[in-house]
């Protein structure tokens, strides 16, 4: 049961930044049109997908992290 819960998770962040991909494009497309009045539709979108995508940059930063894959080069604060 405890490898399901994290898969499950990352599976509802993946589609909700789909979601917020096809939110950008309904939302472009109605500016387009000319419709008044549906910018929420695209500011929903860029925050639904930029944060579905550093959620899941920040998983898998943080994964490789603790396996030892990152390793920092020539890098001053």
């Amino acid at each position: 049961m405890r490898s399901w819960l994290p898969w499950l998770i990352l599976i509802g962040i993946f589609l909700c930044a789909g979601e917020g991909i096809n939110l950008l494009r309904i939302g472009s497309l109605d500016a387009a049109a000319g419709e008044p009045g549906q910018w929420w539709r695209f500011v929903a979108g860029i925050l639904m997908t930029g944060l579905g995508t550093a959620y899941l940059g920040g998983f898998i930063y943080y994964r490789d992290k603790k396996r030892g894959r990152i390793k920092a080069r020539n890098w001053r604060p």
